[in-house]
């Protein structure tokens, strides 16, 4: 009719669809909507593996760290204080040996937070190892008010070893503070010497 457009072949056949696609562009289509398309198969998987490895292996060490911090500043002193009981009466040199050096090797086995949680518990650990394996030895001595006087003895005989402890565990802090910067201070050269030439070549 007269005032109305012939319809074309196309239109007769109805709305027409696209072609489905190939298997390989199928695979591509789904390669490009997910986490690292366009990338070796096999390298973000093993990044993503390795990363949380790592991460458990530097928990571990921590923890393997905090455990042996422990018992090196609580153990070495009370090794030293139950020697000296079974050598003789009363703690003495052993003891301040043990304490001095499970001080500082709890401070350089642990992590940087941990050494002040060191510094600040190292006197209170070696006041109540001096007093309690002297109190358990001898039982019979601090009775009633003997017990007031033996424990300002105790406190006045420990003070010496308190103070020596924290003073070595500070020096072997400020060490390994000073060790950690000068590598720094190396690592941050060799990465300016490593990208030095690689300057000048792109200059020239």
């Amino acid at each position: 009719m007269a005032g109305q457009r012939a319809r074309t072949p196309y239109q007769d056949a109805g709305p027409r669809t696209e072609d489905r696609a190939l298997p390989a562009q199928r695979s591509r289509a789904a390669g490009a909507g997910t986490p690292g398309a366009g990338a070796e198969p096999g390298a973000p998987r093993q990044a993503r593996t390795q990363r949380p490895g790592a991460a458990r292996r530097r928990q571990q060490a921590r923890r393997r760290g905090g455990v042996a911090a422990a018992l090196s500043a609580v153990g070495l002193p009370l090794l030293g204080a139950v020697a000296d009981e079974l050598d003789g009466p009363g703690v003495g040199f052993l003891f301040a040996v043990g304490s001095v050096l499970g001080t500082a090797a709890a401070v350089a086995l642990c992590g940087r937070a941990g050494r002040w949680w060191v510094l600040t518990a190292a006197p209170v650990v070696v006041l109540l190892t001096a007093s309690g394996v002297e109190y358990l030895a001898h039982p019979e001595k601090y009775q009633g008010k003997n017990l007031g006087t033996g424990a300002l003895r105790w406190v006045v005989g420990a003070f010496p070893v308190m103070a020596v402890a924290v003073g070595v565990a500070l020096a072997v802090v400020v060490a390994r503070e000073a060790a950690a910067r000068r590598r720094a201070v190396a690592e941050r050269r060799r990465v300016g010497r490593a990208a030095a030439p690689a300057g000048r070549g792109r200059r020239g």
